[in-house]
C-alpha cells in the first residue's frame, strides 16, 4: 500500500498497486502507525512511501489498519505462528504486582513477548506474583492471546483443561 496523504494525525493509504486510482483508501490512527511515539504520522511516513499495515477493522465503512502491526517483520512472524490454547514455554525475565514478563523460546532476540496477568498464575489465592514464580524460572504455559499490535503473547499457568 502507499501512503496517500495525512488526515490530522492519521495516514491515508491506498491499497492495491501504485497508481491504481480504483484501489481502496485506508487510515491508519496516530496511536498505530508505530511502536515509537510520533507527534504526528509525518515523522515516520512521507506521502508516495509503500508500506505494510495490517488490518484492524471497519468503523462506519472505513478501513482501519496498524503499521505498527507490521514494523518488526521477525516480530510479526513469531507471534502470528502462535494461536491461542498452544502450549508454549520460556524463562520469567521480572515479577512485578501486576503479573508476569517471560522470554519465549523461539521470540526473535532483544525482545521479551510473553507476559503472565496475575490471575492466569494459579487457580490459589496469592498475595503477589512472586509467590508462584521468580525470575530465571523455567515455566510452560497455554497461549491465551497472541497480539501482533502490541507483540505480546498473553499466557496462563492456568491450563484451560483444569479447573479448581
Amino acid at each position: 500500500m502507499t501512503v496517500a496523504g495525512f488526515d490530522c494525525s492519521d495516514v491515508l493509504v491506498l491499497i492495491g498497486e501504485s497508481g491504481d486510482e480504483a484501489g481502496e483508501v485506508g487510515r491508519i490512527p496516530l496511536h498505530e502507525v508505530s511502536i515509537r511515539r510520533a507527534d504526528h504520522p509525518s515523522e515516520v511516513f512521507e506521502v508516495g512511501q509503500q508500506i505494510e499495515a495490517e488490518e484492524i477493522g471497519r468503523w462506519r465503512g472505513q478501513l482501519n489498519l496498524s503499521a505498527r502491526a507490521c514494523e518488526n517483520p521477525e516480530l510479526r512472524a513469531f507471534l502470528l505462528a502462535i494461536q491461542p490454547g498452544q502450549i508454549v514455554s520460556g524463562a520469567v525475565s521480572g515479577v512485578h504486582n501486576f503479573g508476569v514478563f517471560v522470554h519465549l523460546d523461539g521470540e526473535p532476540d532483544g525482545l521479551c513477548t510473553g507476559f503472565i496477568r496475575v490471575p492466569d498464575l494459579t487457580w490459589s489465592w496469592i498475595n503477589h506474583p512472586s509467590e508462584v514464580v521468580e525470575i530465571g524460572q523455567r515455566i510452560t504455559g497455554e497461549v491465551i492471546t497472541s497480539e501482533t499490535r502490541d507483540g505480546q503473547v498473553t499466557i496462563s499457568l492456568r491450563p484451560s483443561w483444569e479447573t479448581p
